[in-house]
């Protein structure tokens, strides 16, 4: 996963456009008024931008004032997700509450993370989310794990060995079902172009 260093609003688009709401000035509008998550979103892009990936003298106000939003919202919605995340594009977050997420972790294209999902280190290495992941709650993901691309993950799984690509992994700990999941043809994924 490459990461673009220079326009953050690509990505911000690419999550916009998760929520399946079109990608204009109008939905992001109503989408950063209404839905918490999408703003806490935009602000870790923001602060990502102008503290890790971009950080120079002409913009060290931007980076104190992302900085601080951003921590605030953290705070506020009971969100750890340092901003040395690597994340790709499309990022969806559903009921974010105690979401925990290493720094060491990287995040693929068109993931969705919902509620008591934690991405833990274990001897030093961190997980890697492939594309087009779905976690669902309380999911557990511990160590050096690969989780492939189309993956599912079900509710409270215990993730401590790799997942391959195209499957579906339940249970304490993982098992991985190798089988075709129609819900990706339902969704909306952000194409980088």
């Amino acid at each position: 996963m490459t990461e673009d260093n220079i326009n953050f609003t690509t990505y911000i688009k690419s999550d916009l456009y998760r929520l399946g709401m079109g990608i204009s000035k109008k939905s992001f509008l109503k989408a950063y008024r209404t839905n918490k998550l999408f703003r806490f979103i935009v602000w870790f892009r923001m602060a990502r931008h102008y503290n890790i990936l971009n950080k120079n003298k002409a913009t060290y106000i931007f980076s104190i004032i992302t900085r601080l939003i951003f921590n605030r919202l953290s705070a506020k919605y009971s969100i750890d997700f340092p901003l040395t995340v690597k994340v790709g594009y499309g990022l969806k977050i559903n009921h974010g509450m105690a979401l925990v997420v290493n720094s060491k972790s990287i995040i693929g294209d068109n993931v969705m993370l919902t509620h008591s999902v934690t991405l833990a280190s274990e001897k030093n290495e961190a997980p890697t989310i492939g594309n087009k992941v779905r976690i669902s709650p309380g999911v557990v993901i511990v160590g050096g794990v690969n989780v492939g691309n189309n993956v599912v993950i079900g509710a409270n799984a215990l993730v401590n060995k790799d997942i391959p690509d195209n499957s579906v992994a339940v249970g304490v700990p993982n098992k991985n079902i190798l089988k075709p999941f129609e819900e990706f043809t339902e969704r909306f994924y952000y194409k980088n172009i």
